[in-house]
């Protein structure tokens, strides 16, 4: 029998526009090294708090944020990388308006 080539998942050709969305709608989408391997990260409201759970800006203005982590381990931060381009892409596809 012949086994099937898996194909490699490739960057979507939106991610300039999908990446540009997700800062423009205060979304982080980014790879957390861990020991078990590379995973992905999610805030909403992770640009205007600095990426961190609470900021409070020059005006005092507070804003809050809390970090998702996903399940899946991934074998390469590249291959973490285009899974997070990806994930751009769904969440624009989504929370559009």
């Amino acid at each position: 029998m012949r086994r099937k080539k898996k194909t490699k998942k490739q960057i979507p050709s939106t991610f300039h526009s999908d990446l540009k969305w997700c800062i423009e709608n205060d979304w982080q989408v980014y790879v957390v090294p861990s020991l078990s391997g590379p995973k992905i990260g999610v805030r909403k409201g992770g640009i205007s708090s600095c990426g961190k759970d609470y900021h409070v800006d020059n005006n005092g203005k507070p804003h809050y944020s809390s970090e998702q982590l996903g399940q899946n381990v991934y074998k390469s931060q590249s291959e973490a990388g285009v899974e997070a381009a990806i994930l751009m892409k769904k969440l624009r596809e989504k929370y559009d308006r």
